[in-house]
């Protein structure tokens, strides 16, 4: 066998495999809810820990003169499994209902989404186990090939659709089994993966040439409509979509009552199938747009006329308008989605009057750490309904926003705020109102403030309300004017510092003087409405996890229809992670590997020690993926940091243990407390570094972000090949069930993660797993107590 040709199939294969995995996530993202990103990880495990598990069955089907051709053949079964997986998630529609119906389609999704990495799981194991080329050559191929795919997915989605690109990596898999079949000089399985190629190269081109290709059906449990989108755009954290300018009745948040909306010019742009924003024609003058005046989100704009002003997400621009309506210069509009600013940048946002006005300044910037590291002070610092439907749908989950809405984020707003400067965010007017009240009441105290209510405005109109938190006192001609204001439009005045709330519920949160009295009021029956901070930062879940066994008020039912659909799918993740774990890894190796002779306490504390170091691994993954997305701005960013750098560091770590005397005693019994203790620094050590860390430049952030994952992942890759050292000497013939129990671990552990961290927060979530790698002591200790059998 070719040297060359083998460890290029190789390293496309990893390439794919992992670009894969991160635009998968980005279209589930789409088609359900950002909460299956971390399902897309479980799937993806499943499917290569069963392949791997495969490869130990095929006995001499893989010696070495077969080996490229059976490399070729998986290679091109992954090849042809990408396009019939994707399609196959676009046309199953994913329902809540907890119904054994919609249970048995969602693990036909699930299979659907496992797929491909099945044969990807075959060629990566078959290429790293059974070659006789030098093992760290060939490792090192296989790192590199990883660790550049999920960087690879921006690059893709600057030019391609996320259907499209996932098209291309089953052409990078084709391109791998004609790599593999001309390492073996197979002239056949690499005509056939070469008409595979040209199959691929033509489905992509095709698809991305035409609006009519290969599409969701189904967004959001809705079908999907597209005769009123005039242009669509990617990247790697959104698909968003220009509809159609039209004269209508112009779109408003919360329209005052004593309001008619005009017939203006627009166009909606759609946010991942569901989130929604409108782009005004403003015609020769903002001052048509003067009806802007009449959305409850503008209030603070009237209360606080003139000075400078930050937007907090830009979205159609609509609140940089009535900004400027109410004669703020400059305006600082702050949009983390690039392609938000290149709409308004171009012909389609030209009407809008924004992006050549002088006193506006768009930035592409995650907002909190803009704010963070400006020296700029403000009078108005607004967030208008920033989020995304799949953000508050799937709430227990999501990152996408949530960065936004804890307390240390609105420390930072509140602290960039000029005397007499307010901060203003609105949200959707349920329960969630409470929460973000909470949020206010907590950052005020958190400055020192001893009562909390005297800075605090809540007005609400239709669906939404406006919550205004004052850096200073609200003065009595502030209170005049917000009454003013309210009349004249038809808002209602739901909270003033001089008057007791109209909801009872909030007006416990303001009467709260200390975090201890504002958590006993926030924390109560099926609700846990305390102030969401970096350390939990689910502000969208409102639920506890007991209420899933707890009939709901009515009148709260609809109020928390996301967070029950969120949570119900997890615990359909949860439950199909173990069944596919169970009938693609356990029953095989238990209908066809079974242990030889009994199993002693060797083999048991084996199997513990492998199915810790799964879990443990994959806890420590998802809470660095979690507390990166914070950093980083976006969850997808935080899972191509997490997925390159954490993989290669874990494989340099394992290739350097090859080096170290990790199987005999002290030094077995020390790496497994090294690695938990790193965890523990980090767990620890990162409430005190995070703020500096978030105020730098986002290339600063990018790089601390990967020395961190470098940093951890290094001593986590020694844990596994020092297992399997300390196993060899006893139970050799065992190694498909200690792959196996690893991959098990893994996957369970991906949706385990999460329950954990609504639980107790991301900070005990990195204790488990440092609990985990604690163990291991004790397993070595039962590893090594009998002598080799």
């Amino acid at each position: 066998m070719r040297q060359g040709p083998f460890l290029l199939g190789l390293g496309l294969v990893t390439n794919a495999t992992l670009a894969l995995e991160v635009l998968d996530t980005r279209v589930l993202s789409l088609v359900t809810w950002y909460s299956l990103a971390f399902f897309v990880l479980a799937m993806g495990l499943c499917g290569l820990t069963a392949g791997a598990v495969r490869v130990y069955f095929m006995g001499e089907a893989l010696s070495p003169s077969r080996l490229p051709s059976e490399l070729s053949r998986a290679a091109f079964a992954f090849a042809l499994a990408v396009p019939v997986s994707y399609i196959a998630l676009l046309i199953l529609p994913i329902r809540s209902e907890p119904v054994a119906t919609t249970f048995a389609l969602f693990l036909v999704f699930s299979a659907a989404l496992a797929l491909p990495f099945y044969p990807a799981g075959i060629a990566i194991a078959a290429a790293l186990t059974r070659t006789r080329f030098p093992i760290g050559r060939v490792y090192a191929v296989d790192l590199v090939g990883a660790a550049l795919g999920a960087p690879l997915v921006p690059v893709l989605l600057r030019f391609l659709d996320g259907g499209t690109a996932i098209f291309v990596m089953g052409a990078v898999a084709a391109v791998a089994a004609i790599a593999f079949a001309r390492a073996g000089d197979d002239r056949a399985s690499s005509r056939r993966a070469t008409w595979a190629l040209v199959g691929l190269v033509a489905l992509s081109v095709a698809n991305r040439s035409t609006d009519h290709g290969f599409r969701p059906i189904w967004v959001k449990e809705h079908p999907e409509y597209y005769a009123m989108v005039e242009t669509e755009l990617w990247n790697s954290h959104s698909r968003i979509e220009v509809l159609k300018a039209a004269t209508g009745p112009a779109l408003f948040w919360g329209l005052g009552a004593r309001c008619q909306a005009p017939t203006v010019r627009q166009r909606v742009l759609i946010i991942d199938g569901h989130a929604a924003t409108p782009l005004y024609d403003a015609g020769s003058s903002l001052e048509n747009l003067r009806f802007l005046e009449c959305d409850v989100t503008d209030i603070a704009n009237l209360l606080r006329p003139g000075g400078p002003a930050a937007i907090i997400g830009v979205g159609g621009s609509r609140d940089i308008q009535a900004s400027l309506l109410s004669r703020h210069a400059p305006v600082y509009g702050i949009e983390l989605n690039d392609r938000m600013l290149q709409i308004l940048k171009g012909d389609l946002g030209a009407p809008a009057l924004v992006a050549d006005h002088p006193d506006v300044h768009l930035v592409h910037d995650d907002a909190r750490s803009y704010l963070s590291r400006t020296h700029d002070t403000f009078r108005v610092v607004q967030a208008s309904l920033i989020d995304t439907w799949a953000a508050t749908g799937a709430g227990a989950h999501a990152l996408g926003e949530n960065g936004l809405y804890t307390l240390e984020a609105w420390r930072t707003f509140l602290g960039r705020l000029q005397p007499g400067g307010v901060l203003t965010v609105s949200r959707w007017a349920t329960i969630e109102t409470s929460r973000m009240v909470a949020l206010a009441v907590a950052a005020l105290l958190d400055r020192g403030v001893a009562s909390p209510r005297e800075h605090v405005a809540l007005v609400g109109a239709g669906l939404v309300k406006t919550l205004i938190v004052g850096r200073d006192p609200l003065t009595p001609q502030d209170l005049a004017a917000i009454r003013q204001i309210a009349d004249s439009r038809g808002f209602a005045v739901v909270a003033l510092p001089d008057m007791r709330a109209v909801d009872p519920d909030i007006e416990a949160v303001l009467a709260a003087t200390s975090r201890a009295a504002l958590d006993r009021v926030t924390l109560k029956g099926e609700f846990d409405l305390r102030p969401s901070t970096d350390d939990r930062p689910f502000f969208f879940n409102v639920m506890r996890l007991r209420a899933l066994w707890e009939p709901l008020p009515a009148a709260d039912a609809a109020t928390i229809e996301g967070n029950l659909l969120a949570t119900r799918t997890l615990g359909m993740t949860v439950i199909a992670s173990f069944l596919f774990a169970v009938g693609s890894v356990v029953w095989p190796l238990a209908r066809r590997a079974r242990p030889k002779g009994r199993i002693g306490r060797t083999l048991f504390g084996g199997l513990s020690y492998f199915l810790l170091i799964g879990v443990g691994f994959m806890l420590i993954e998802i809470a660095i993926l979690q507390r990166l997305s914070i950093v980083l701005g976006h969850p997808i960013y935080g899972l191509i940091v997490v997925l390159s750098s954490l993989i290669a560091a874990a494989g340099i770590g394992s290739l350097a243990s090859d080096a170290l005397p990790l199987s005999s005693a002290p030094y077995c019994y020390v790496f497994p407390l090294v690695v938990g203790a790193v965890v523990v620094v980090f767990a620890l050590v990162w409430p005190s570094i995070a703020p500096s860390i978030i105020a730098a430049e986002t290339p600063v952030r990018i790089a601390w972000a990967f020395g961190v994952t470098l940093l951890i992942g290094l001593p986590l890759g020694v844990a596994f090949p020092a297992g399997m050292r300390i196993m060899h000497e006893r139970h050799a013939d065992e190694t498909p069930w200690l792959w196996g129990l690893n991959g098990v671990g893994s996957v369970i552990a991906s949706s385990l993660a999460i329950l954990i961290a609504l639980v107790g927060g991301l900070t005990v979530l990195l204790l488990v797993a440092a609990g985990c790698y604690a163990l291991l002591t004790l397993a070595i200790a039962v590893m090594r107590s009998e002598r080799k059998t």
